[in-house]
């Protein structure tokens, strides 16, 4: 690692060896503060950064983060649902020496040290797991040999990105240490901490494919480290929905889910679902069908999350509920409080498990403590399959929840273009033209989802005015005057959202993609909101926004 104020210093990015050599790199303890892991996305083929331009903005953002200048927000999701806003601070920052790890200059680089390299590769769980702050560096830059656009989801896109994430999520500082979001220089906010969940590290591109087998055995190591350490601790919820989603983690990855870790059973039965059922119970520590955990959870909660079929079917016919809910909020796994089965199965994409519940007459019009209906839910995750089978069903795609959000406008508001898709034949004009807000409020403000919208008819200049009497325009009226004395991302858009454009909302919110794609499709900058701002009036002019046309893809590597 290397201390923060030598990493300021830096002019241009030199690997490990030069480093080493040069004396600037240290080995880190706990003793010596505190230390930050970034995670980025390469912008060349040879070099992660050949142009400095990803580095100065991370150097320029921890400069203005720990000097105050600028402060890392709360991630505007959860506050908008939950009303919890957490920032993190200059003193956070700054309490203790910081030391930063970043894999150009921290692992061996030269060909020569191929074995160190794969070691120190191998070892990237352990690294994320010594770091208290976890920073996703993402800011708008070009591929320097594709020139294509590199952003947060581009980032994600990466396996390897994935695994770092997922390390942060598996690592034993999970409940104490602070992901952050690096877009630009004075644009940070803290990561949520269930990305991983619509990302699995299977999913992702690898420019090595070998390297996708490589990471199986590492992510499986992590998840039974995890298994065992909550176990250690007593911790049984967690351990019990560690092991039941375990086919999440392990999508599109040849590795079966860790199973018998609990020793002792033994079971009679030959027929395949009542072993299943019984092996289950046993290693989740139940002892009935209808046992309730105080965290409010039954056990076929969790085979809902497990996803197996043949595992709800043989719990059904044990006379388990096939309307169960888990009676609390779920923050791990971003659940609210009373979410039935068919959410849980809806939103990760367990679809046979999900017919299985659809034919055993779950009611598909339940809803959750948001006031989502299950559709809700699959588009959250872009979940087609899951969509088709619950209107299918008979759920009503325009069915709104707490916020007013039918399934279109969250699938938008995430940046979920394949269910935007399968579910515009159901929308109005009108939640068509609020999906361009919503985009921008909650960070699917994508060049493809604006260009989508654009493309169906959203008016480009299409002016907010949310109703008072509301849910959103309660709670919008509420932040807007706490935004007086206590400010946050969330209370700024409150307090401008009267009459604003898409344009003025995506400058508010930093969606800089959505910004350029508003431009380049005329977007006037001199229309002003109710506090009689306009575009320019958030300095338009000096923004840094990438250069779109309509429909451009960004890097899909």
């Amino acid at each position: 690692v290397t201390p923060v104020h030598t990493l300021m210093g830096m002019k241009e990015l030199k690997p490990h060896e030069e480093l080493m050599q040069e004396g600037i790199l240290v080995e880190y303890d706990d003793s010596k503060g505190n230390a930050m892991f970034v995670s980025h996305q390469w912008a060349g083929a040879e070099h992660p950064d050949p142009n400095f331009e990803q580095f100065t903005v991370l150097q320029d953002a921890l400069r203005n983060a720990m000097s105050g200048t600028s402060l890392i927000s709360g991630n505007i999701s959860i506050e908008l649902y939950t009303g919890q806003q957490v920032c993190v601070s200059a003193k956070d920052l700054t309490s203790k020496a910081l030391y930063i790890w970043y894999d150009f200059f921290s692992c061996p680089q030269s060909s020569a040290r191929a074995h160190d390299r794969q070691l120190a590769i191998s070892s990237i769980p352990a690294y994320v797991d010594r770091c208290q702050f976890f920073v996703i560096l993402c800011p708008h830059v070009r591929h320097a040999k594709h020139q294509l656009l590199l952003n947060k989801r581009s980032w994600e896109s990466r396996g390897w990105c994935r695994l770092e994430r997922v390390a942060r999520e598996l690592s034993t500082r999970a409940d104490t240490g602070v992901s952050i979001e690096i877009q630009g220089a004075t644009h940070q906010s803290q990561a949520a901490a269930f990305g991983w969940v619509q990302a699995p590290v299977g999913t992702g591109s690898f420019t090595v494919p070998s390297d996708k087998e490589k990471i199986a055995q590492v992510l499986q190591r992590m998840v039974r480290k995890k298994l065992h350490y909550y176990l250690v601790r007593g911790d049984l919820h967690s351990y019990r929905l560690m092991l039941n989603i375990q086919r999440v983690h392990y999508k599109d990855l040849h590795i079966n889910p860790i199973e018998g870790l609990v020793p002792g059973f033994v079971s009679e039965s030959h027929d395949p679902a009542v072993y299943a059922a019984e092996s289950f119970m046993f290693q989740n520590g139940f002892n009935s069908i209808n046992q309730r955990t105080a965290e409010g959870w039954t056990p076929i909660c969790f085979a809902a999350v497990d996803g197996s079929p043949m595992l709800i079917s043989a719990l059904l016919e044990q006379r388990a509920d096939v309307n169960d809910r888990m009676k609390q909020r779920e923050p791990a796994s971003q659940f609210g409080q009373d979410t039935p089965l068919l959410h849980m199965c809806a939103f990760l994409t367990n679809n046979e498990a999900l017919r299985v519940l659809i034919s055993s007459r779950a009611d598909v019009a339940a809803r959750d403590g948001f006031g989502a209906t299950a559709l809700v839910w699959a588009a959250f995750s872009n979940n087609v399959e899951g969509i088709k089978a619950l209107w299918a069903a008979g759920c009503d795609p325009a069915a709104v929840n707490m916020l007013g959000y039918s399934p279109f406008r969250v699938a938008s508001a995430v940046g979920r273009v394949d269910a935007m898709n399968e579910l515009l034949p159901h929308t109005s004009k009108e939640e068509i033209n609020l999906a361009l807000h919503a985009a921008m409020l909650q960070g699917g403000g994508s060049a493809e989802v604006m260009s989508t919208l654009l493309r169906v008819g959203a008016e480009v200049d299409f002016k907010l005015n949310m109703p008072l009497i509301s849910p959103l325009g309660i709670w919008f009226g509420c932040l807007s005057l706490r935004h007086r004395w206590k400010s946050s991302l969330l209370s700024s858009y409150a307090y401008h959202h009267y009459g604003a454009t898409p344009l003025m909302c995506s400058v508010i919110t930093g969606s800089f993609e959505a910004t350029a794609v508003l431009l380049a499709a005329g977007a006037r900058t001199d229309l002003r909101n109710l506090a009689r701002c306009c575009g320019e009036s958030w300095g338009l002019n000096r923004v840094r926004v990438p250069v779109f046309r309509l429909g451009v893809k960004v890097c899909p590597y």
